[in-house]
């Protein structure tokens, strides 16, 4: 059985993909007080403790700060940075160290491609997510990422934007599922929304 580790594990999807495939996967989902992305020595050490390297490392672990930069808090502005692209660097590099064939799936978001009034540090962080999972393709490994769109889950409670074009935690997982089987190329990026899908955009 394949072992899997989802980053930001407490979260909706994280759980909803757990609650669907636990049956064919082993799946961690650890919380922050487990795996702090944003800390290296927290990161190190989770991967020291594991009896066995991970498969398959999903980087879902994720952050939003949604404010004017003159009206944003400085540390919750970089800590945005710090969880969607620092945490996403540290546990590729140490799920790496573990095992170097790791498929690494990296959860980015159409964010990515845009500059959102108030979304600063959350565009900022997501594009360097895409240009992250690239590189680590071109340097040789199983790296893809994915860039969804608005998904229906707790994590839009942190923001009032409205959208008619939401995707199920459901529809997600179907593009992952894709992804773990094959059916896409290191250094792929998807973009994905409900009724939407373009591949290397």
């Amino acid at each position: 059985m394949k072992r899997v580790l989802i980053t930001g594990g407490s979260g909706d999807w994280a759980q909803s993909f757990k609650q669907q495939y636990g049956n064919q996967f082993h799946i961690d989902t650890p919380g922050r007080s487990e795996l702090d992305v944003t800390s290296e020595d927290s990161v190190k050490a989770y991967f020291a403790g594991l009896s066995a390297p991970y498969d398959i490392v999903i980087n879902n672990a994720g952050s939003i700060h949604p404010k004017r930069i003159l009206e944003s808090d400085s540390a919750l502005w970089v800590n945005d940075i710090q969880v969607n692209l620092v945490g996403t660097y540290y546990v590729c590099k140490y799920a790496l160290t573990a095992s170097e064939s790791a498929q690494l799936i990296q959860i980015s978001s159409t964010a990515g491609f845009n500059a959102y009034k108030d979304w600063s540090s959350y565009c900022a962080s997501k594009a360097g997510v895409i240009t992250l999972s690239k590189s680590l393709a071109a340097d040789g490994y199983n790296s893809i990422c994915l860039c969804p769109g608005a998904i229906d889950t707790k994590f839009r409670d942190y923001f009032d934007l409205p959208n008619n074009n939401m995707m199920t935690c459901e529809q997600l997982t179907g593009y992952v599922m894709q992804v773990i089987n094959g059916e896409f190329t290191p250094g792929d990026v998807l973009f994905i929304r409900a009724n939407e899908f373009e591949l290397n955009p």
